[in-house]
């Protein structure tokens, strides 16, 4: 138990107050205001020149531009709030790109909402920087004159007339005076400190209103794009069933009946009882392969092993049927959503399968971990390298479903090997 801090101890932090190192991090927060502050009503200038010409479509992109530059500027303010305020400030999330090419990119740039607002803030940002900045130097200089009275008033120009103070005139030339002088200038000095933490405290509160995430729309956009990411998923997943049962069972199926029908006619018809068992056997042999085919197509919908036991008991036998060697490594303590282990099963899938196609590797390495809010699949090769993520491509599909549920894909593949996939899916803790 903390023990509650003395009336000594208070008086001396408000007295050390112009020692502080966070003191000195303030001013320099409020110090660098001013070149901030002059570069933002420069910035601020040149939009309202863009906002003017946008009527052209050479304007209309240059304002665009200055939009989406407004967030390069927020940047730069949470730079310096985390630097020197110790505030850390969320980053918005990315300009929402809805079409390619320069039309889209000018039309996502003029239709940005987070860098309009952002522009917003930058509008008082400049003159109030510049203007805090002022007074840091006011509060800080006049009271630092004062403590050092007692060691230059004795080289001041013969035509200096003294200070003035309350309207009149003084100059204080001897020795106790410069004294007291100097002891006013040490007061003064610990007031300008807590003069200056005031000012660093409202403008945290400033940044931290003013350039906090826009929780409505961002939010509303990456929940857009998540369902729209899982539908197509669906869609995708649907289309190849139906093409899975069209081009594999419902062959195979086929081909049974003509056989057994074949068969049929020739007992019908007193043929030859081995040309019947060749016929029935050929239907059986059929029979099995599409009795596979069809096992193959419901693991891939969701395999009954990962239903009954988990990761633990469905990854292994996953990478058992991998034709390359492979070392799994599994820590998954509470077992995650089926959401979650259906996607960390097909993603293993996937990338072992795209492993043994396209990389020549001798051996793969799979690690499965949860970490606190984090599960994460890891699986690398020692093959050629050289994968990249390409559009329709197998690792797209992948992005996409880990991105449906808030996870994210990386790739690290350069040429010669190795290649490395990892995937970061977001589960409850």
């Amino acid at each position: 138990m903390s023990t509650p801090p003395t009336t000594g101890s208070r008086l001396a932090g408000v007295v050390l107050a112009p020692v502080r190192a966070d003191t000195w991090r303030y001013s320099g927060h409020l110090l660098l205001g001013a070149p901030v502050g002059a570069l933002v009503v420069g910035y601020v200038g040149l939009t309202g020149y863009a906002a003017i010409a946008g009527l052209t479509v050479v304007g209309l992109a240059v304002l665009a531009a200055f939009v989406r530059g407004t967030r390069l500027a927020a940047r730069v303010e949470r730079w310096r709030a985390r630097v020197l305020l110790r505030l850390d400030l969320a980053e918005p999330a990315a300009v929402r790109r809805r079409s390619a090419g320069v039309v889209g990119w000018v039309r996502d740039g003029l239709t940005d909402v987070t860098g309009w607002r952002l522009l917003a803030f930058l509008l008082p940002t400049g003159p109030l920087a510049i203007a805090m900045a002022y007074a840091t130097v006011l509060v800080w200089a006049l009271p630092a004159a004062a403590a050092t009275y007692p060691v230059w008033y004795r080289y001041t120009p013969d035509g200096w007339d003294g200070l003035e103070v309350a309207g009149m005139r003084w100059r204080p030339d001897t020795g106790p005076q410069s004294l007291l002088i100097g002891l006013a200038g040490l007061a003064g000095l610990v007031a300008a400190a807590w003069i200056v933490r005031a000012l660093a405290a409202v403008d945290r509160l400033r940044l931290r209103w003013m350039l906090r995430p826009a929780a409505g729309p961002d939010l509303a956009q990456v929940l857009e794009r998540r369902r729209d990411q899982a539908v197509e998923q669906a869609g995708a997943h649907l289309r190849r069933i139906e093409r899975d049962l069209h081009d594999g069972a419902q062959v195979q199926m086929v081909a049974v009946a003509m056989e057994l029908g074949q068969a049929r006619q020739a007992l019908e018809g007193g043929g030859d009882p081995q040309a019947v068992a060749r016929h029935v056997a050929v239907a059986h042999e059929q029979a099995k392969q599409a009795l596979a085919e069809l096992r193959d197509l419901a693991r891939g919908i969701y395999p009954a092993v990962l239903t009954d036991l988990g990761l633990d008991g469905a990854l292994p036998l996953l990478v058992s049927r991998c034709p390359i060697p492979v070392a799994l490594d599994l820590d998954v303590a509470q077992r995650p959503s089926a959401a979650l282990e259906s996607t960390t099963y097909f993603c293993v899938g996937e990338l072992l399968a795209n492993a043994v196609k396209h990389s020549g590797a001798g051996r793969i390495h799979v690690v499965v971990a949860r970490h606190a809010a984090v599960l994460r699949v890891q699986v690398r090769d020692d093959g050629a390298g050289g994968a990249t993520i390409t559009a329709g491509g197998g690792l797209a599909g992948l992005v996409d479903r880990a991105e449906s549920l808030g996870g994210r894909l990386t790739l690290d593949s350069p040429a010669g090997g190795p290649t490395t996939v990892t995937v970061e899916l977001p589960c409850a803790s």
